[in-house]
């Protein structure tokens, strides 16, 4: 049961990344052909701005949850970890991921009331309900409190074979075996 929801906590990380990074790839080629229409052509994308937000939204909160996984959430140590006994660490370290954990329902809850507050607006360029800008953020907070109880109940989800494959070195087809932690 552990093995078949890290590979898909896994799976679903590999598919967010791709995500983000076509988000990202899209958002810089809109910005990149609106300015030389711009200033070549005298003319612009209409839509260019309104789309180019809308990916770099989602962009930004995917990243947020993907982030959690590999713990690059901040973290401010006003002394050093080796100067604390282990047991505080352990206690500071679970009090990190309660944090996190309630920020990702706060963000579920509210960014679902934001949704659908924001889903009567349309949005003037493209025509689109202005929620779609926001869809993204109680997806970030499932995502983000998923991957803090793996944290929390010990799930070690850095499969090395995930990062092999975000490096190039694995193709997707291999990536599921090993062990994970």
């Amino acid at each position: 049961m552990k093995e078949a929801i890290l590979k898909i906590v896994n799976g679903l990380h590999i598919l967010l990344m791709e995500l983000a990074k076509l988000f990202i790839l899209a958002m810089i080629l809109i910005i990149f052909a609106n300015v030389v229409l711009r200033y070549v052509f005298n003319s612009g994308i209409l839509w260019s701005e309104e789309v180019a937000l809308l990916l770099a939204v989602w962009f930004i909160f995917i990243s947020m949850g993907l982030g959690i996984k590999q713990k690059l959430n901040i973290v401010i140590n006003l002394v050093p970890r080796d100067k604390i006994p282990l047991w505080l660490n352990k206690g500071l370290d679970l009090l990190t991921e309660i944090i996190v954990i309630f920020v990702g329902i706060i963000m579920i809850v509210y960014g679902a009331k934001l949704v659908g507050f924001t889903m009567t607006s349309i949005m003037p360029a493209t025509k689109w309900p202005a929620g779609i800008l926001y869809v993204v953020v109680p997806f970030a907070g499932l995502i983000t409190t998923l991957e803090a109880i793996l944290h929390i109940v010990g799930w070690d989800s850095y499969d090395r074979n995930v990062d092999e494959y975000l490096a190039g070195a694995r193709r997707l087809k291999d990536l599921f075996g090993g062990k994970h932690g």
